[in-house]
């Protein structure tokens, strides 16, 4: 037998052994409730709002970061083994060419954040991953997205806090008045609860100076005036330090919450005794994430249309504003 043929037999093993991994994987997502699917790009860039490509050349990326794919999700798992029969005739000859040393020309991919999205190139990739190779040649082309993705381990609760932050970003306009605001919420939700805060701010600028005060000036000032101190004051007391898992504006969250409690309560408030009360209990307000211990399921990536705060949490956030600037009702 010919070693041309021998290495042919060998591609058809690799093959079926991808595909017995695949099942496996399958099997443990089953037992865990942890789904391992190639994320779509279309869902990434819905949920993180494009505002531009930018073509970055030829590169050897990581092959671990590919997690994604344009438009054949169905025909590979999150490790890339194949997924379909059909697969199996260029998967085979492919292998038998890069384990015979053949240069391969480079994949194409678009790039969100740190991760990958593969446009032309899934069967090299797959095999490659099979081979053990560390990268992988690429063309990159990289999306520009409103809200950043920086969690390399996305998953669907990602997305849709990725997508809220995105929503909030358009609404607010922060991260164009601010550039270097980078707000991150770990609880799906709380974006609503700062843009009620902002717009309890720009209630009370709109009454002092007597004027209609535009949304994204009261964010820039909110940020200025409220969130930046606030942190501030979180940052001398090492807060992030003892409450790991937190993220600055976590933090942020329940401090304002407990100023606002110590307040209602009528003992004593600010920003020093609610970081105290926050360290004497912070199980209390840690932030949860929804969807923990349960199965996660892709969720439909569109754009919410959010109701306007006009109820209680929306009065809620206006005394908050009343405590924390002093002001008078």
């Amino acid at each position: 037998m010919s070693f041309d043929s021998l290495s042919a037999i060998n591609s058809q093993h690799e093959f079926d052994a991808a595909s017995r991994d695949s099942l496996l994987v399958e099997l443990a997502a089953v037992l865990t409730g942890h789904e391992r699917v190639l994320l779509p790009l279309n869902d990434v860039v819905q949920a993180a709002g494009m505002v531009g490509q930018v073509d970055r050349g030829f590169r050897e990326i990581p092959l671990e970061l590919i997690r994604g794919s344009e438009n054949r999700t169905r025909d590979f798992d999150a490790s890339f083994h194949p997924l379909k029969a059909h697969l199996r005739d260029r998967w085979t000859r492919l292998h038998t060419l890069m384990d015979q040393g053949r240069e391969m020309p480079p994949i194409d991919v678009y790039q969100v954040g740190e991760l990958y999205f593969v446009k032309d190139g899934h069967h090299r990739v797959s095999v490659a991953r099979r081979m053990g190779w560390p990268v992988i040649r690429a063309h990159v082309v990289e999306v520009k997205t409103r809200a950043p993705l920086d969690d390399v381990d996305v998953n669907p609760e990602v997305l849709l806090e990725v997508a809220e932050y995105a929503t909030f970003l358009e609404r607010t306009q922060l991260d164009r008045v601010r550039p270097e605001a980078r707000l991150r919420c770990s609880h799906l939700g709380r974006y609503d609860v700062i843009y009620d805060h902002i717009q309890g701010h720009r209630y009370f600028m709109g009454v002092e100076q007597r004027r209609d005060v535009p949304l994204p000036e009261a964010a820039a000032s909110w940020y200025d005036t409220v969130y930046k101190p606030l942190t501030d004051v979180a940052e001398r007391h090492g807060l992030a330090a003892q409450l790991p898992g937190w993220t600055e504006t976590d933090i942020y969250l329940a401090l304002t919450r407990l100023w606002l409690d110590l307040d209602r309560e009528g003992r004593p408030a600010g920003p020093e005794k609610a970081v105290h009360a926050l360290l004497d209990d912070a199980t209390s307000y840690a932030p949860r994430r929804r969807w923990a211990g349960r199965r996660r399921r892709r969720p439909r990536l569109v754009a919410a249309r959010r109701r306007s705060r006009t109820g209680p949490r929306g009065r809620s956030a206006r005394r908050l504003l009343q405590v924390i600037s002093g002001r008078r009702a």
